[in-house]
């Protein structure tokens, strides 16, 4: 879709035309219509594409992060209420808590993680990882099916201390959940598609098998529901609800990041490709693809008053009580006013990079570490086994919103004896 056709009022995260390549009109919004209400989303929702407003606004008291309940909001009050059940497992997310009881939530979750070093994690990742790619065929493979998808439920199913081959199941049931909260239009088959697999991702937790298998283990699940910090310990319904936003956060970051950084890095001269390799150089590598590549592309509020707002650029904005605030954190990634050379894929950018991929002050995603772990253990261990690897010709799969913004599928192949791309030539995304 060229520039000139794109529309702020026809977009959507569910208009595939806007999928495959968001970053024109991120680019068009950022110059000419920085914040934006959309009558099309929930029914009126302010959008906001600059670095400086979703920075400044991520940190705005005004808004509120008790949103469990807005992909309802197209729904008639009284069929809202037959999903009552699955909002009130996301309404205990402390991702959708605010204020002291955010803090004091955050603050148990903190400390439950805290045994999960990275020294401690390092030996068990990487085994996930090397297993996988001892079945994954070099002559041609699909890196979504055989890697990407199966490795971050199997890495944060083994942290929570649960069954690891329950991993099929756990990647449906947070699938279900992610089109929901990435979405801006569902339909009522896919909310009771949802709640039934909402339902039995929590009774899995629950099951006597987990929590036997997690307190053997010493497993997250087991350490959430076992730690007490000023007090205050989470009941078992707390538990199973940050388990199971672990799980729907970390599968979906996880494995598009690693399916887009793949993408973007086919043809990167092999000089590139090797600062994965070395974890001095990596983790700087791996933070440039959480900005370039970036995942999840927003981050939601609600508005808690009304309140006028004013743009970095001097654009009012009138926002109003209850009205949702979305903030295109992709779009801020990509900000000439804040990144040098901002679109383009720089892999020794210099430290600090100050992405907005995990957000912004007290509500930094709870499970970045795990994904930036995770994310540098497969990329280095694909491009070390495999330095040749290329995206073979194909019709790209995108995921089908673009909250969550990745492939489903894409077929990769080790060309033996490369020694990487061509010099001077940039991914297809540059």
């Amino acid at each position: 879709m060229t520039t000139q056709h794109l529309s702020p009022a026809e977009f959507s995260h569910n208009e595939f035309d806007y999928i495959p390549d968001p970053f024109p009109f991120y680019d068009m919004m950022r110059a000419e219509q920085p914040a934006y209400l959309s009558t099309r989303i929930f029914g009126g929702a302010w959008l906001f594409f600059s670095y400086a407003d979703c920075l400044q606004l991520m940190k705005d008291d005004r808004l509120s992060n008790s949103r469990a309940a807005v992909p309802l909001w197209f729904l008639p009050p009284g069929q809202r209420e037959d999903f009552g059940d699955m909002i009130s497992l996301f309404e205990r997310w402390l991702a959708f808590h605010d204020g002291a009881e955010h803090s004091r939530n955050r603050r148990s979750a903190n400390h439950s993680y805290m045994p999960f070093t990275e020294e401690a994690l390092e030996p068990r990742i990487q085994s996930f990882v090397d297993e996988l790619l001892d079945q994954a065929d070099p002559a041609g493979f699909d890196l979504m099916s055989d890697f990407a998808f199966p490795l971050p439920a199997i890495v944060i199913a083994d942290v929570l201390g649960v069954p690891v081959e329950a991993h099929p199941d756990l990647t449906r049931w947070t699938d279900d959940i992610a089109h929901l909260f990435g979405s801006t239009q569902v339909s009522v088959e896919h909310l009771r598609r949802t709640q039934v697999s909402t339902r039995e991702l929590a009774a899995f937790l629950a099951s006597p098998e987990c929590v036997a298998s997690s307190e053997r283990q010493g497993g997250l699940l087991y350490q959430l529901g076992a730690t007490q910090v000023h007090g205050h310990r989470f009941c078992q319904e707390d538990v199973v609800a940050q388990a199971a936003l672990l799980l729907f956060a970390g599968v979906a970051s996880i494995r598009y990041l690693i399916g887009n950084s793949v993408y973007a890095l086919d043809h990167r001269p092999a000089r590139e490709r090797a600062l994965l390799l070395s974890r001095d150089t990596a983790g700087p590598a791996v933070e440039e693809l959480l900005r370039y590549c970036t995942p999840v592309q927003f981050v939601g509020r609600v508005a808690q008053q009304d309140f006028d707002y004013v743009t970095e650029g001097g654009a009012a904005a009138q926002i109003r009580a209850g009205q949702p605030v979305l903030l295109y954190v992709a779009s801020a990634n990509r900000d000439d006013a804040r990144f040098d050379r901002a679109a383009e894929l720089v892999l020794t950018r210099p430290a600090p990079n100050r992405h907005l991929t995990f957000g912004a002050g007290r509500h930094l995603c709870f499970g970045d570490p795990l994904v930036r772990q995770t994310t540098r253990l497969a990329l280095g261990a694909l491009y070390r086994r495999m330095p040749g690897l290329r995206v073979t010709e194909q019709s790209l799969n995108w995921n089908n919103n673009l909250g969550f913004h990745g492939f489903t599928a894409l077929r990769v192949a080790h060309a033996a004896g490369a020694r990487g791309g061509r010099p001077g030539t940039g991914g297809p995304r540059d």
